[in-house]
Parts: C-alpha cells; structure tokens; sequence
C-alpha cells in the first residue's frame, strides 16, 4: 500500500450553518484539500463521496458524486459514493487507495459533508415497535451493546465517563471545536439520560459541516505541498447479521479486520502513537480499545480510568475532541487529525514524536468497520 498516499487536507466550520447547503460546503472543503495538496482543480482525476444522513443517498436518481463533481467541475476517471454509514469516510480512502493501487487515477478526492444540524429529523427516527420502549435510532442500539458489556464484564458507568470527559479536554485545546465546555465526573453524572445507560454525555455531536481529504499515487507527492502521509495498511470487516446474530453486541467487527490491519503495516498497537477512534458513542471507543488490541476483552474500562486516553495520557485517543466534541465530520475529521499529527502540524495538541496513526470507521447498526493505519 505504499504507493498511496494522503497530500491534501480541508475542512469547513462545524456546527450550526443556517443558510449553507451540504453541497456548497463540501465544495468548499474539496477546494480547501486540494489547494493544501498543492495541486489544481484539473489535476483531479477521482472523486469518492460520502453524504451524510440528512443527504441520503440519492435526490431523484441523481448520484451524489454526480451532483458534487458537476459542482466543481470535474470530470473524473473514477468516482462513486460509499455508504458505510460512519465507516464511508475511512472506506472512501481505502477505496482511492485500491483504485491508484489499480491505475485507475492518480490523484482521488475524498469528500464527507451533510447539513443534519439544520435540517429536521436526520436523525429523529424509531426503530419499529421498539420505538414505544425509547429505541430510538443509534442511541437504542448502542445503548444494547453498553448494557451488553456492562453485563458480561461488569464495566460502570465511570469508564463511559472517562472517554467523554477525555473528548472535552482535548476539544479544549482545538479552535474549531464546537464544544469545548469542561466537564468532570459529577458533569457527566448530571448529565441527563437518553437510554439507559447512555446519558447526553455519552453521544456524538450533529453537525453541519464538511470535510474533504487528497489521496494521490507516490510518484506524485514530489508535487505536493506538504509532507505527504503513507497509507500503510488499511483493512475492512462487516457483520450483517444484528439481531440474528448471537453475539452481535459482544463485540465488533474491528476484532477481525484491525488486527490485519495492523500485521499488514508490520505494527501491533504497542506502535500507535494517537488512535482515531470512532467515536459516535462512548462504548463503542471502550469495544474498540478490546478490539484493537490495546487491552483485553472486559479491561477497556480500567484501561481508561485516570485520563489515559486524555492530554498527556500514555495513548491520546481524538486528541482533536472527536465526534464527542470537535464534531460529527462523518469520520473524516478522524483523517485529518490524524494527518495533522504526522505532519507535526496539530499545534497546541500535538502528540510528541507521533509517528504511527489509527484512524476507525464504525457503521450502521454496528454492522461496518473501517480500519486505516497511516504513517509519518
């Protein structure tokens, strides 16, 4: 995978963006990436998109590249959407990665952008009859896998504290985050609950906003801008069974596709030096942390007491707020952190030395993982 590599970064505002389409936004961003690639318009010649939820997959039967790339006045030689819910965004950049592996373009846009802060009812959804008894959306059934865990190891509602009050700390030291309010144990505590035992505190932000990443073929980053990032192993695992499967919510397909991830870069998780952990809820960055490798199965929730995953803790975990706290950028925004910290560019944040990255993608109905391992 050494010949791919990621030279361009951009992003928009997040948050509330009363008056902003989700095109016009990921316009900006695509030009942003593509300008800090140090590259022009018309060297683009791929283009993958993932659009949020209040998007959706198509309008009429018009694409969603389609629609962007008309935007930006491109005509690619190969595009297509993702959709892997949360997964996409890493997904998009395994995908550029495999079609310059192929020579199928040479440099590839990868664009996440969606308007669902402003735009009613993205997200406000049941789940059938389950809806009668609060299961609504991902926080019903991430609230499964949390009871699921909390019951076969005995994990307290302290280490879903830690994860959340973590992604505080870091928002705090980054500009663009859109909250960056402090919050400690009694916080988190008071913070009012959604479905048990998930409260407020324990959910990913929504957003209006966009992101865009430049992957580009290794002969090209001597044209780059900056120092360019290797992509060093990526992988990908599903599990499509939800309810027909027994042990669903024991676990996630991360336990299969980031160990290979991994022993493809040649790495183990002892050589990550910042994890980019999906993080739409806290359980899902405690499953991970078992999955990954970092601890063993049950032992996330000791893993994480006393800020480890914090500023200054022994393995920084969204050391830009993540989706808790910095914003929901799809996933995307878990790339570019990660970007910048390789590039030593994070600032105040910036990990020491940070050679070695991890960048997740976790989708659907816990269905989908995505893994990128990305080096400096």
């Amino acid at each position: 995978m050494n010949r791919a590599v990621i030279a361009g970064i951009g992003h928009t505002a997040f948050g509330r963006l009363e008056g902003r389409s989700a095109l016009d936004l990921e316009a900006q961003a695509a030009r942003l990436a593509v300008v800090d690639a140090g590259f022009a318009p018309q060297n683009v010649d791929g283009l993958i998109t993932d659009p949020g939820a209040a998007q959706g997959v198509l309008q009429g039967i018009e694409p969603h590249y389609l629609r962007l790339g008309r935007a930006l006045g491109l005509d690619p030689d190969f595009a297509g959407t993702e959709i892997l819910g949360g997964a996409s965004s890493a997904g998009s950049i395994q995908r550029a990665a495999m079609a310059i592996e192929a020579g199928l373009c040479s440099v590839c846009l990868c664009v996440y952008g969606d308007t669902a802060l402003s735009t009613a009812g993205s997200y406000a959804y049941g789940r059938g009859d389950e809806a009668a008894f609060g299961f609504f959306g991902a926080a019903g059934l991430h609230a499964l896998a949390a009871q699921r865990h909390m019951a076969l190891h005995r994990t307290r509602p302290e280490a879903l504290a830690e994860v959340a009050i973590a992604a505080r700390a870091h928002a705090a030291r980054t500009s663009h985050a859109q909250l960056k309010s402090p919050l400690d144990m009694a916080g988190y505590f008071a913070s009012r609950m959604l479905v048990e035992p998930l409260r407020r505190a324990d959910c990913c932000l929504v957003s209006d906003g966009a992101a865009a990443v430049v992957v580009c073929a290794g002969e090209r980053a001597k044209d780059a801008r900056h120092r360019t990032v290797r992509i060093l192993g990526m992988g990908q695992a599903h599990s499509l069974g939800t309810y027909s499967n027994s042990t669903h919510f024991d676990t996630l397909p991360a336990a299969r596709c980031g160990p290979r991830a991994l022993e493809r870069a040649g790495l183990s998780a002892a050589d990550v030096d910042v994890a980019m952990l999906y993080d739409c809820f806290t359980i899902v960055v405690l499953m991970q942390l078992e999955a990954y490798g970092f601890c063993a199965p049950g032992e996330a929730g000791d893993f994480v007491a006393g800020g480890r995953i914090a500023p200054g803790g022994a393995l920084p975990v969204n050391p830009s707020g993540g989706l808790l706290a910095e914003g929901y950028g799809g996933g995307m925004l878990h790339v570019i952190e990660a970007v910048r910290q390789l590039r030593g560019d994070a600032g105040e944040r910036q990990v020491k030395d940070a050679e070695v990255a991890l960048v997740t993608g976790h989708g659907l109905g816990m269905n989908s993982h995505t893994t990128l391992i990305l080096g400096r």
